[in-house]
């Protein structure tokens, strides 16, 4: 890989990642350069493009003959080519990520953080007053995200179209830099020895997101025992019920008359699942693949939060190959498990099941393969690292 892009929420730091990857690596950083070059190419001002820059078109700009945002993305489309064929380059926003298409030389970052945080860090960096910050956080937002729908999709801010999304509320910028490093590298990251119990992994997937045996490779690789269809065990278990019938109610969201009545097999799961999730993350040295552990672990120090995407027909594909069923057959399953699994923490937990926001790393491990394992394994080191000094959070 010989170029990277950063995309990212404004205030999340997207800068910063791409300024040290940059400066590590020895290669060209190109954030506002890029309108430069755009400018050059199209031979007009800087400054005539300037207040266009991520901007979606005016509806007057739609009626114009020559409206001024087609010089602005085709100046830009051929910086961002230009670069790209240069390579050891990093380019940041502009949806250089969109422009790049599917080139196999690239990576592709994506920075989130939840609003809040990101308006007290930009109040403190620049100086401005909470409400300041809050009012430029949500302009900016706005502005990008028209300009990312407008001329690329709604599908371009996807979790899916990045290899990586980090959310840098939990992953400090340095970590995140770090593990795109290991990776440009190919430096391969060990687990640590010294974090003791407090080494807890939880990793979400969309069905066909990684291999059968990407959850066992990780473990391995980071000394945890994996706990997947042995959650469903010890609560049969401990609820006295035999697997198959658990199974009818396993990441199921139960439905109205089943959340009412007390006692029902649907309430007696999760509150199980919840209670073994917990004493597991206690016993330590553990991966707890699904059925919401991101969720019951949401605020525990030493829980690293991970999930697994890709663009659907990967996972189509590799539902095919791996269930032995038609093209069909395999996008209802695939459409069928996003609705279920979306459906179990909406019921559950009241959360998006799908933000990048509700973990610490989003991986697409279809356009990654076997690299997304080395980059969990990076980021989840360097996380217990520093948790071993840091409180729970929220206390």
């Amino acid at each position: 890989m010989n170029v990277i892009t950063v995309s990212r929420q404004y205030g999340a730091g997207g800068h910063e990642v791409a300024r040290h990857l940059a400066e590590a690596l020895g290669w060209e950083l190109l954030d506002r350069e890029l309108l430069h070059q755009a400018a050059a190419v199209e031979q007009v001002p800087d400054a005539e493009l300037e207040p266009l820059d991520e901007k979606a078109r005016s509806m007057t700009d739609r009626f114009r003959l020559h409206p001024p945002h087609q010089r602005y993305m085709h100046g830009l489309t051929e910086a961002v080519r230009q670069a790209a064929i240069r390579g050891r380059v990093v380019l940041v926003g502009r949806g250089a990520r969109q422009l790049l298409g599917d080139v196999p030389h690239a990576f592709h970052l994506r920075l989130v953080a939840p609003l809040d945080w990101r308006v007290q860090r930009m109040a403190l960096r620049e100086g401005w007053s909470m409400e300041q910050a809050k009012a430029r956080c949500q302009e900016v937002d706005r502005s990008r995200d028209r300009f990312m729908r407008y001329f690329f999709g709604a599908e371009a801010l996807q979790p899916e179209q990045y290899d990586l999304v980090a959310n840098t509320d939990r992953v400090p910028l340095d970590d995140v830099a770090a593990c795109v490093l290991d990776l440009m590298q190919k430096e391969e990251a060990n687990a640590p020895t010294s974090a003791g119990d407090r080494r807890v992994l939880t990793l979400s997937r969309q069905l066909g997101a990684g291999d059968t045996g990407f959850g066992l490779t990780l473990g391995l690789r980071l000394s945890l025992r994996v706990f997947d269809r042995e959650l469903l065990e010890y609560e049969a278990v401990r609820l006295g019920v035999s697997e198959a019938e658990l199974e009818q109610v396993d990441e199921q969201s139960p439905r109205l008359w089943q959340r009412l009545r007390s006692g029902s097999l649907h309430q007696r799961y999760f509150e199980a699942l919840g209670q073994l999730m917990k004493e597991l993350a206690e016993r330590g040295n553990v991966l707890l693949v699904g059925r919401g552990g991101s969720r019951f672990l949401h605020d525990r120090a030493g829980a690293f939060h991970v999930r697994l995407v890709a663009e659907r027909e990967t996972r189509v594909r590799r539902v095919m190959e791996h269930r032995w069923l038609r093209e069909e057959a395999a996008r209802q399953l695939v459409a069928q498990s996003d609705e279920q699994r979306r459906r179990f923490h909406e019921s559950y937990f009241g959360a998006d099941w799908s933000s990048p926001l509700e973990y610490h790393l989003t991986i697409n491990s279809g356009r990654l393969g076997p690299t997304a394992v080395d980059l969990v394994a990076s980021a989840a080191a360097r996380h217990w690292k520093r948790s071993e000094s840091l409180p729970e959070r929220g206390t």
